[in-house]
């Protein structure tokens, strides 16, 4: 067996054949934000984030005005950009939003968020940030644990927005003031478990709206069509707010932050407001009590998160 390989070996750069260089352009510098770092006329050029001599190549010198890959064929499954963090992935999908590019999918691993879609030569194109290490979900014996659960896009969009209006200043929840009580390993794991839940019920309430807009508006063809439904449509809007709060918990949680207990009870308790379901409530309260009594699925989520919000 061979000996490992150095653990500070990392991957540099992809080359990618495309059919038209101005096309590709279009979409990597465009709509992605990378920025040009060399060109030969027509025939190549070379992107790169920071600087960098090139994080990605493309060139059509085979492959000049030629199809995409067949789908049953061998070769590049798909070029992995991993983001800093998880507000320049949202602004990431905001910019794919913006120019209507489609996405193929979106997922949480658990290790990592990432967003897929192809870019206009059909290259598989992942774009994804890491959770740090120590949040990596793992086995009992200390393997890494990944998975494909849904992944919250609205959630993500609030983040990018959040990053936007505190570009200058540290992200995270504000400094504790004086003689306010740091965050608790205790309800560090209690806002996780409710972020979980929060989730869980999110998704439940979308497979409902799903089946409810399809009622009165035509079915939805895909994952991809259901993605920016969910993103750009009036109709499942209402939903935005449970992505609001998952995007709190997530700031009040993160390494940097220096959230206090008060701002989790805080957190607690407007979660606590927001699932409050009536007939004659705000737009959300009348949604949220609709679907309570459609589907089963709502009242057994809703009834994990209350579990969560009623621990001690």
């Amino acid at each position: 067996m061979a000996d490992p390989i150095d653990p500070r070996v990392t991957i540099g750069h992809v080359h990618l054949k495309v059919a038209d260089l101005d096309r590709a352009l279009a979409f990597y510098v465009g709509v992605l934000g990378f920025d040009v770092t060399s060109r030969m006329g027509d025939s190549a050029v070379f992107l790169s984030a920071g600087g960098y001599h090139h994080h990605i190549g493309l060139n059509t010198w085979e492959s000049r005005n030629g199809p995409p890959p067949p789908p049953n064929a061998t070769g590049l499954y798909h070029v992995a950009i991993r983001y800093p963090d998880r507000a320049t992935l949202g602004d990431a999908l905001r910019r794919l939003v913006d120019a209507r590019v489609p996405l193929d999918g979106a997922a949480d691993h658990g290790v990592s968020e990432a967003i897929y879609l192809r870019d206009p030569d059909g290259n598989g194109i992942e774009l994804y940030f890491d959770r740090p290490r120590e949040q990596w979900p793992r086995a009992s014996d200390g393997t890494v644990r990944m998975g494909t659960d849904p992944l919250d896009v609205n959630a993500l969009l609030a983040e990018a927005k959040q990053g936007a209006r505190h570009a200058d200043t540290p992200r995270g929840t504000p400094a504790a003031s004086p003689g306010a009580a740091a965050l608790s390993s205790a309800t560090r794991d209690r806002l996780a478990q409710l972020r979980t839940r929060l989730l869980a019920l999110h998704q439940s309430l979308l497979d409902d709206a799903r089946v409810a807009y399809e009622m009165d508006r035509g079915s939805v063809s895909s994952k991809s069509h259901l993605l920016q439904l969910v993103i750009n449509d009036p109709f499942f809007a209402w939903l935005h707010q449970i992505s609001e709060m998952v995007v709190r918990i997530d700031e009040a949680t993160a390494s940097e932050a220096a959230a206090t207990e008060t701002d989790a009870r805080a957190i607690f308790d407007q979660v606590d407001r927001l699932l409050l379901p009536s007939e004659n409530g705000d737009v959300f309260a009348r949604k949220y009590y609709e679907a309570l009594q459609r589907q089963p699925a709502v009242v057994l989520a809703h009834g994990a998160v209350k579990k969560v919000l009623k621990q001690p």
